[in-house]
């Protein structure tokens, strides 16, 4: 009898040097816990670090002859505006792999692009200024939201990098004019492209989804609690509540799946719009949508992950427990749909 050759997976990971910030070497967390599921699971698993040298890249991958590869790539070369270059190789190479692809991928990392796509779709997303000048929020159900307004409050972003990395209490600014400011001083100090979004000061949600090989779910609705947080300090996601474990932002800002005190309609809000996100930039596989609730009661569209972070402490891990769907489950679902209908196994 001929035995069955498991099937092979590559895990493409961001290279990571040994001086890489936490939410670099986060990644690391990320390889292990999907590298230990997979071969719960019956594949052979590789980890593939991937650098700038893409050639080496489809080399390594050539070689591999990986059935399927799970993309967890958020940055090369320690930038977010690269990611879309590691599936982009995964496409000119035939090789199926999770999540969304490269041109989702691309449009969702860009967050004023993004935006430009939200506005067009008839979604709600909070206005902007960036290079191309001032922008409109778009519409919804309850009605415009309306163009910046230059004495209001913003909050200035990176265009690509995710993870809050660069976001911090200053990067909240009173006028349009110091949104300015904030954006020249922070291009001096990190690099790279930055923009100034009107800031909702308001409560905010997730809304976590994962594929299945007839559609695609939501998982439960989880609200970020901004506890004790003094007046003067802005109710935002900061770099230290993800990052600096011992930090005030990192202990005081929990996940809460208590939703007795959201208005009704509003979780089924949010839930038809990030739905309506997945269709609309074509996720695929997994995906996390971030929202803003105003004062008012009015949804707005923050932020699209189309690769959300994995590792067990993880928010898209505590939805899946909170949903009673097992990791391994998980892995398998977001496998699946790019597999379809089955997967072929060698023989030898």
């Amino acid at each position: 009898m001929p035995r069955l050759m498991k099937p092979k997976a590559a895990i493409l990971h961001a290279a990571i040097p040994p001086s890489a910030a936490a939410d670099e070497q986060d990644t690391l967390l990320q390889v292990a816990a999907i590298a230990a599921s997979l071969e719960r699971l019956g594949w052979q698993a590789a980890a593939v670090p991937v650098t700038l040298d893409l050639a080496a890249l489809a080399r390594r991958l050539k070689a591999l002859k990986p059935d399927f590869a799970f993309n967890l790539v958020e940055s090369l070369d320690g930038t977010g505006q690269l990611i879309h270059l590691a599936p982009a190789v995964l496409d000119r190479l035939g090789v199926p792999y999770s999540g969304a692809g490269s041109s989702a991928i691309f449009l969702t990392s860009n967050k004023p692009m993004a935006k430009r796509r939200l506005v067009a779709a008839g979604m709600p997303t909070a206005g902007w200024i960036d290079d191309a000048g001032e922008h409109g929020g778009g519409e919804h159900a309850g009605g415009a939201h309306g163009s910046v307004d230059p004495a209001g409050r913003f909050i200035v972003k990176s265009v690509w990098e995710d993870a809050s990395i660069g976001i911090e209490p200053g990067s909240v600014v009173d006028g349009l004019a110091a949104a300015r400011r904030r954006i020249a001083e922070m291009r001096a100090r990190h690099g790279g492209d930055w923009f100034a979004e009107a800031f909702i000061d308001g409560r905010e949600f997730n809304v976590a989804l994962l594929e299945t090989v007839t559609g695609v779910d939501t998982l439960p609705v989880a609200e970020i609690l901004f506890l004790d947080f003094p007046p003067d300090r802005p109710r935002i996601l900061d770099y230290a509540s993800k990052w600096e474990e011992e930090s005030f932002a990192y202990t005081h800002t929990p996940r809460s799946f208590d939703l007795s005190t959201v208005a009704p309609g509003l979780v089924e809000e949010m839930r038809r719009l990030a739905l309506a996100c997945w269709r609309e930039f074509d996720l695929g596989g997994y995906a996390r949508v971030d929202f803003r609730v105003d004062a008012a009661g009015r949804v707005h569209v923050l932020e699209i992950n189309a690769n959300p972070c994995l590792t067990p402490e993880a928010g898209f891990h505590a939805m899946l427990d909170e949903a009673g769907i097992a990791f391994d489950r998980a892995v398998e679902r977001i496998i699946a749909p790019c597999l379809a209908p089955a997967l072929r196994r060698r023989a030898v």
